[in-house]
């Protein structure tokens, strides 16, 4: 089992990653996303639960800076769902 302090740096890379890609389109797209995870390296639960997390944080600044979040939380409700059904 990994240690938090391995979590916190594996939440930093995926974000990184992340925040390098081409923007989020604003209708849901399983193709892309699909697509957005391997090219992120997404490839374990624990990498969808932590890009949950990380969803999360970045939709909260969104609001909190009145910047629109609909792409992103269109996009973490499909993580969450993947998360939940591919169990």
């Amino acid at each position: 089992m990994f240690q938090v302090t391995d979590w916190s740096l594996r939440k930093r890379e995926i974000a990184a990653a992340f925040r390098q890609t081409t923007p989020i389109p604003a209708e849901a797209d399983d193709e892309f996303y699909t697509d957005l995870l391997h090219q992120i390296g997404v490839v374990s639960n624990q990498d969808r639960m932590l890009l949950i997390s990380f969803m999360n944080d970045i939709i909260m600044a969104a609001r909190r800076d009145e910047r629109p979040a609909t792409a992103l939380e269109t996009f973490l409700d499909w993580l969450r769902y993947k998360q939940t059904h591919e169990e």
